[in-house]
């Protein structure tokens, strides 16, 4: 008489086997929340500095270096502003660095202002 099904040591085999493939699905999520995390404070950052060398550029006398703090999102983000001469005579490259709280910079933005 010959038994039909699994025997328990192919089964143990199996559990393991997914719980091993269920263990690496719950850190893939983990990773792909934090990574989700990571992007959209980017996204706020990188508006933030798209905004302050827009407002800059639009100046209609030449920008200088300045700092500040603009609210984004639900936190207020730091700025920095820098001013270097331009390619061109009477040119004037505004470079913005948008920092973290721990001082790096997340997002920047460059743009070339001239007189109009």
């Amino acid at each position: 008489m010959r038994a039909e099904g699994f025997s328990l040591v192919e089964v143990m085999v199996a559990l393991a086997i997914f719980g091993l493939a269920a263990v690496a699905l719950i850190r893939l999520q983990g990773v792909s929340l934090a990574s989700a995390t990571t992007l959209a404070e980017r996204g706020e950052a990188a508006i933030v500095a798209r905004n302050q060398a827009l407002e800059a550029w639009l100046s209609p006398t030449a920008p200088g270096p300045a700092a500040g703090q603009e609210r984004a999102g639900r936190r207020e983000w730091a700025w920095v502003r820098r001013t270097s001469p331009g390619p061109d005579p009477g040119t004037i490259l505004i470079a913005v660095d948008v920092r973290g709280a721990a001082g790096q910079t997340i997002a920047s933005d460059r743009l070339l202002w001239s007189r109009r």
